[in-house]
C-alpha cells in the first residue's frame, strides 16, 4: 500500500535535499505544496501530501525541459 502523507524527513529523502533546502522551498517557492499540521500545538507532527509533492516535481521537470 502506498503512503498518501509523508514526513519532512521523507520529503527530503525523496527530493535528495537537506532540511534547510526544504525549509527554503516552503518559504520561497509559492508552487511548493504546503505542509499539513496534524494538530494545533507547536509540537504537532507535520506532513506533506505525496501526490502534491510528485505533481510539483513533475511540473518542475516539465518547466526545466522547456527551457532547454
Amino acid at each position: 500500500m502506498r503512503k498518501i502523507r509523508i514526513t519532512k524527513k521523507e520529503v527530503c529523502y525523496i527530493l535528495s535535499i537537506k532540511a534547510d533546502k526544504l525549509r527554503k522551498l516552503i518559504i520561497e517557492d509559492d508552487t511548493f505544496p504546503r505542509p499539513i499540521k496534524e494538530g494545533n500545538t507547536r509540537q504537532a507532527a507535520v506532513y506533506f501530501d505525496m501526490n502534491a509533492i510528485e505533481e510539483w516535481w513533475g511540473n518542475k521537470l516539465t518547466n526545466s525541459v522547456q527551457l532547454i
